[in-house]
């Protein structure tokens, strides 16, 4: 054995049982065990391990995503070391004979070649192994092409916890070999029960924390399903930081292809994009309880864990008749799907989704503000870090070296897909309005006219201003004094926020040239490869088109031939929103003083005689005031 056997065991399983208030009884005790491999094992993969697993990935998101500044910005080494992140270092949780902590000189090699691809392995590699699991990755074949880019892949062999001496040998490998081409593996072609990973049913038993969503070359690791939904992940940058991020929701889930009935034999060609979990593995033993062998479950054997091809058979529903019916409703998109299906509350409150939504907006840019003074003490230390000009192999989103790891270019993409799927969450909202009124709870739109969905759109611009007004940031400007802004002031400079490291706080945060904000900011250019230097506002104004992408370019990156003019940007929430208020008709006049507006609502309807379905014209108090009824 690697680690001594026995030795380690037993003050696991002293301690587990005496923490086992804690957690409660193990959901999944051992029932089998081993004598050679990388590891002791001692647990199958069951339905309720997974759900175990599932609960150790939420609560990393959860510490990722709402923990302490330190445990925000936590790469792989601190997820796995920090007693507050990691379960698996609670006896109660890891459980009866536990294997003992990974090394850190393991982890720090995880960390080390990190990505999307890679973190799903070295997470799931990591709790298999504490947990007395088998593990496993195949190796595979391109069916045309880079293996991460292929039109297909094919499994061609496994590698297997079982089959090598040491966990240092198991993680080397199986990280290094695992990519995201490990995922373009489309159902039923040529030996796809060798696949690590197989499309997932979009039901609450199955679709779970521990999940995965794959697009075309990256992959999100599913780490929440909330009370709406909403579905939120953890994902992993190739840049030199190596950071681990918690921005991605809903909004990442695209790019699913739809089953073709008309290709006879081929229906799943290219389904391998999509809602995913792993093929667990199975550990065969004889007769008593020795494990022989660890081979892959078969599609029949993973029914069990949710193995299902329906998100693209209803994608093709939804593609060739516009529309499924379910429960009587018609759904008109995936996402769409995934909220009636993964949605636990009764009722939806725009209200309050837009409330806690601001305040996730808020802890993201305090996470950020942490990083950009980080990067200026950098910046000022060590001097200019050029920018990655005209790289086929770096840009500005996955450059190495000091851009990597200062450069807050790719995640102020997923800072500002993540502020976008607010637009989107309420359009849905703005749709089931429509079609089951009853599912919208309207509390706290009361001083709103409310008859139909135009109405219900100004309403909800209104109240997103209204909370973006309330809600502050502060950041440290050049001179280490606070600035304070809000949330609304933030989102008008959504597209100005400046990801160069080089230049100061104030425009990384946006503040406009001639201001008195800007004032304190020092000149500070950006230098090329080549040593050149471009101003700081010549740079600033060329960067522009990166500050405006919803996601991550591929492709080389520019900044002195680099267009400032003629490229779209997206609208934000009151433009998106902006489509239902076309046909608006005034309100209703002579609403009585002081009398909330929603109350009205059904009286007035009866005199009309007809329900009105335009939308309603908000009287404006001032240009920049909230919208609302006098």
């Amino acid at each position: 054995m690697a680690f001594g056997g026995f030795r380690y065991i037993l003050p696991a399983v002293s301690l587990a049982f005496l923490a086992l208030q804690a957690w409660g009884a193990d959901p999944n005790p051992p029932s089998i065990h081993s004598d050679r491999g990388a590891w002791p094992i001692c647990r199958q993969w069951t339905v309720a391990e997974t759900q175990h697993y599932g609960e150790w990935i939420r609560h990393i998101w959860v510490k990722k995503a709402e923990g302490t500044p330190e445990q925000r910005r936590a790469k792989l080494e601190r997820v796995l070391t920090d007693p507050d992140m990691n379960l698996l270092l609670d006896p109660a949780f890891a459980g009866e004979q536990a294997n003992p902590q990974l090394s850190t000189g393991i982890i720090r090699s995880m960390h080390s070649i990190l990505d999307c691809g890679k973190l799903t392995i070295a997470l799931s590699g990591y709790y298999a192994y504490r947990r007395g699991l088998p593990w496993m990755i195949s190796s595979i074949r391109s069916g045309g092409g880079d293996v991460r880019t292929s039109a297909y892949n094919i499994p061609v062999g496994v590698y297997s916890s079982f089959d090598c001496e040491s966990p240092e040998e198991f993680f080397t490998n199986a990280v290094t070999g695992f990519c995201t081409g490990n995922l373009r593996i489309e159902p039923y072609n040529t030996n796809s029960e060798l696949s690590d990973t197989v499309p997932v049913a979009i039901n609450p038993r199955f679709l779970i924390p521990g999940a995965m969503h794959y697009l075309d070359g990256h992959v999100l690791i599913l780490a929440d399903v909330d009370k709406h939904g909403e579905l939120r992940f953890l994902d992993a940058t190739t840049a030199a930081s190596r950071d681990i991020y918690t921005f991605n929701g809903l909004n990442a889930v695209v790019g699913i292809p739809a089953r073709n009935s008309s290709r006879t034999g081929s229906e799943y060609a290219g389904c391998f994009q999509g809602l995913r979990v792993f093929r667990y593995p199975v550990a065969d033993t004889d007769d008593a309880g020795k494990v022989v062998r660890v081979r892959r479950r078969t599609d029949a054997e993973m029914k069990e864990f949710g193995f299902s091809t329906e998100q693209y058979d209803h994608l093709e529903t939804i593609k060739t008749k516009q529309a499924m019916i379910e429960n009587g409703i018609p759904i008109t998109s995936f996402h769409e799907l995934i909220q009636s299906r993964m949605r636990t509350a009764s009722t939806v409150s725009p209200v309050e989704f837009i409330a806690s939504f601001a305040d996730e907006l808020v802890n993201l840019f305090e996470t950020r503000e942490a990083f950009v003074q980080e990067g200026w003490k950098d910046v000022q230390a060590n001097g200019p870090i050029p920018f990655p000009e005209d790289s086929r192999s770096d840009n500005v989103f996955v450059a190495g070296g000091r851009w990597g790891a200062w450069s807050s270019a790719a995640s102020d993409v997923d800072l500002r897909t993540r502020y976008y799927y607010l637009a989107d969450w309420m359009d849905n909202v703005i749709r089931w309005y429509e079609r089951k009124p009853d599912f919208v709870d309207l509390k706290g739109l009361d001083r709103y006219y409310l008859v139909d969905q135009g109405n219900l759109a100004h309403a909800l611009m209104a109240e997103k201003t209204r909370v973006f007004k309330e809600r502050t940031f502060q950041y440290t400007n050049s001179a280490g004094a606070p600035v304070t802004l809000t949330l609304y002031e933030l989102e008008k400079r959504l597209y100005d926020l400046s990801f160069d490291p080089n230049h100061p706080p104030e425009l990384r945060w946006g503040a406009r040239v001639g201001t008195e904000e800007f004032a304190t900011a020092p000149d500070s250019p950006t230098p090329l490869p080549d040593g050149t230097l471009v101003a700081m506002a010549d740079a600033y104004r060329r960067e522009g088109y990166y500050r405006s992408l919803g996601q991550r370019e591929t492709t080389e990156s520019y900044l002195q031939n680099m267009v400032t003019s003629g490229y779209p940007i997206r609208e934000k929430f009151d433009g998106q929103l902006a489509k239902w208020t076309y046909a608006a008709d005034p309100v209703p006049p002579l609403i009585p003083s002081g009398v909330q507006i929603a109350s009205l609502r059904k009286g007035w309807e009866r005199e009309q005689g007809t329900r009105v379905r335009a939308a309603s014209r908000m009287v404006e108090r001032s240009s920049d005031s909230v919208r609302g009824m006098h």
